[in-house]
C-alpha cells in the first residue's frame, strides 16, 4: 500500500500544480518515484489514479467529531476541509480536478454533490434539535454553503496563491457572517469559528447523545418559542 500512497500523492502534487487536463501519467510517475510496472500495477490509466483520489475524498460524518450542536459540526466540517486543502496534497488535487469539469463534468459533479449531501444532513439533524430559524430551508443552505466555500476558496487562490495559510480563518469569517442567519440566537451564540479546532472531548458536551438519537431544544427557543 506504500506504492499506491506515493503514487496518489504523487497525482495530487501533480494534478493540483499544473491541472488534470495537462497532466499526464508521466508526470505523476515522474513526481512519485515509483517503476512504471509499479505504477500500472496499481492503476490502469490517469482516470484511473483520478477515481482513486475522488473517492477518499468523499465526505464521512465519521470525520466529524460529534459536538453539542450539529450546526458546530457543520461550521467544524466546512474549517476542516478549509484545512485539508492547504495541508494534504491530495485534496488540493482532487480541488483542482473537480473545478476544471465543474459540476456537470465526469468528476467534478459527485464531489459537489456529495459534500451538499453531507451538509444537509447535519442540517436536518440540526433542525430536528431545533436550532435552526424558522426560515431555514435545509437544501437551499447546504447548496450555499459550498458555493460559498468554493468562491472563498478561488479568490483566495487568485489573490494569494496556490496555499493560503490562512484559509481556515478566512472559512471562520464567512461562517461568522452566516450562522447568525441560519440558527437561532442561543445556538449561534455558543458557536466555534476559530481556526484549527479538533473537536476534543471538551468542545462537547457530556450529555452529547449519539446523532440519531433524541436531544434538548436550547431552553426558550424550541417551536412556537419567541424569536423563532
Amino acid at each position: 500500500m506504500r506504492t499506491r500512497r506515493q503514487i496518489l500523492d504523487a497525482a495530487g502534487e501533480v494534478f493540483a500544480g499544473i491541472g488534470y487536463e495537462k497532466a499526464t501519467v508521466s508526470d505523476v510517475l515522474e513526481r512519485s518515484g515509483v517503476t512504471k510496472g509499479a505504477l500500472y500495477f496499481h492503476f490502469s490509466s490517469k482516470e484511473d489514479i483520478a477515481r482513486a483520489l475522488l473517492a477518499e475524498q468523499t465526505p464521512s460524518e465519521d470525520l466529524v467529531t460529534p459536538q453539542r450542536y450539529r450546526l458546530q459540526e457543520v461550521v467544524d466540517g466546512v474549517i476542516a476541509l478549509a484545512g485539508r486543502l492547504r495541508d494534504d496534497a491530495r485534496a488540493r488535487g482532487c480541488f483542482r480536478l473537480c473545478l476544471e469539469h465543474g459540476p456537470d463534468g465526469k468528476y467534478g459533479r459527485d464531489w459537489f454533490l456529495e459534500r451538499v449531501a453531507f451538509n444537509e444532513g447535519l442540517l436536518v439533524r440540526a433542525r430536528e434539535r431545533g436550532e435552526l430559524a424558522a426560515h431555514v430551508a435545509v437544501r437551499e443552505t447546504a447548496e450555499f454553503l459550498v458555493s460559498a466555500f468554493i468562491g472563498l476558496q478561488l479568490m483566495s487562490q487568485a489573490v494569494d496563491g496556490e496555499t493560503d495559510l490562512d484559509m481556515e480563518g478566512r472559512v471562520g469569517l464567512l461562517l461568522r457572517q452566516v450562522m447568525p442567519h441560519i440558527a437561532v440566537p442561543a445556538v449561534c451564540a455558543e458557536l466555534d469559528f476559530g481556526p484549527g479546532r479538533d473537536g476534543d472531548a471538551s468542545d462537547r458536551d457530556k450529555d452529547t447523545p449519539d446523532r440519531d438519537g433524541a436531544a434538548p431544544v436550547p431552553p426558550g427557543r424550541g417551536p412556537g418559542a419567541p424569536g423563532r
